[in-house]
């Protein structure tokens, strides 16, 4: 496996910083925690850098030292209770570093907040520790770091896109009548520990797996699995999320079981309409409001518009919460390096649901699959 190099990441950053006046960034959020520190960091922590070039870990103190043995990049310093805050503002004095300071604290045009931004009690607490200090947003400093993928990155998302494959195809197998989510998300969780997985990073409940009429709630997202059976001529959502090296996939292809009527086959041709649309947007130059359009368009081809939500994916990388986000907010330009979970959300109640969640990276040509399934409605029984 190709290695990355961290020092190079804190430089990056620090250059970023220092071109934009910048004291320091501190970030909160797991996606930085892991790009720059190259450790899984579960528990609050911040990482520090400076527009020197330093770079400060603050962790709690009670899985400081597992950190520490699986080799955290940056200077660690351990906080116990709620001193956090506290032991950030001491680095930032101690680094003589007096403002202004950027912040995990909002993704602008992202309707989900990515695990670990700071917290509202947090920024209130570190402006009366600093108050001669100015804080900004920083995000956008960090998140212009980890949008184009290197080479080490893309492999390990491949990694994690295969691991993705393996489940989906062991939970497509699993289901059958009368066999309960459950059972079929416990089946996928099996198969992507087996190919390397040590997490699934989904906050919707890990696994999804979802069917009939919980696949088809008015702009329904979230099928968390429970004790539904899954029965014949009905929809079945599985949606999964392995984390292997710090990199994550995401991976949901639509489940017919049985046979669709007349209602589900004309969804299922405009669902399939608008991924292969989605795929085919994916090129180099084009703004990712031009790649909605498409989708949006797609679905009023087939006057099915009220039922497709105009969100189409996101990034991928040490987080699914970020950049490229590919709503019409986006001012962002798709560029070679990009991974993105690819996305086609339908949801018509009384018929059915259908997610596409599909991992890509774009190259010149346009976007590169990192899965070898198909991105079609799967029928099977």
């Amino acid at each position: 496996m190709q290695s990355i190099d961290f020092n190079a990441r804190v430089s990056q950053l620090a250059a970023k910083l220092k071109a934009s006046n910048i004291g320091a960034y501190v970030g909160t959020r797991q996606a930085s925690l892991h790009y720059l520190c190259g450790v899984f960091m579960c528990w609050r922590g911040a990482v520090i850098v400076t527009a020197n070039g330093d770079c400060d870990v603050v962790y709690w103190a009670m899985d400081i030292d597992r950190v520490r043995a699986e080799g955290c990049h940056g200077n660690l310093f351990p906080f116990t209770g709620s001193n956090l805050i506290a032991e950030i503002a001491a680095r930032l004095k101690a680094r003589g570093v007096t403002g202004p300071v950027g912040l995990d604290l909002s993704h602008p045009g992202a309707a989900q907040i990515a695990p670990g931004m700071l917290t509202a009690g947090e920024y209130i607490d570190i402006v009366a520790k600093m108050p001669s200090t100015e804080f900004v947003n920083g995000v956008r400093w960090i998140d212009d770091c980890m949008l184009i993928k290197s080479g080490a990155e893309i492999e390990r998302l491949r990694m994690a896109a295969s691991a993705a494959e393996a489940g989906f195809r062991a939970g497509l197998a699993a289901v059958r009548e009368g066999v309960t989510e459950n059972h079929v998300a416990g089946v996928v969780e099996a198969a992507i520990r087996d190919h390397g997985s040590i997490w699934s990073w989904s906050v919707t409940g890990g696994t999804e797996v979802g069917a009939g009429e919980r696949t088809a709630f008015a702009k329904g997202v979230t099928q968390q699995s429970t004790e539904r059976v899954i029965k014949r001529d009905e929809f079945v959502v599985i949606d999964l999320h392995p984390l292997i090296e710090l990199y994550m996939s995401d991976l949901s292809i639509p489940v017919f079981f049985g046979k669709p009527d007349e209602q589900q086959e004309r969804a299922i041709a405009c669902w399939e309409d608008v991924a292969a649309t989605m795929l085919k947007s994916i090129r180099p130059g084009r703004p990712v409001k031009d790649c909605v359009a498409d989708g949006v368009a797609a679905y009023e081809r087939h006057g099915l518009q009220e039922f497709g939500l105009p969100l189409f994916g996101h990034g991928l990388g040490t987080c699914a919460r970020s950049r490229p986000f590919m709503n019409a907010n986006s001012d962002d330009v798709i560029t070679p390096g990009m991974v993105i979970a690819l996305g086609s959300h339908f949801y018509q109640p009384g018929v059915g649901g259908m997610r596409l969640e599909y991992p890509i990276a774009v190259d010149e040509g346009g976007a590169v699959p990192l899965t070898g399934l198909a991105p079609k409605v799967q029928r099977i029984g």
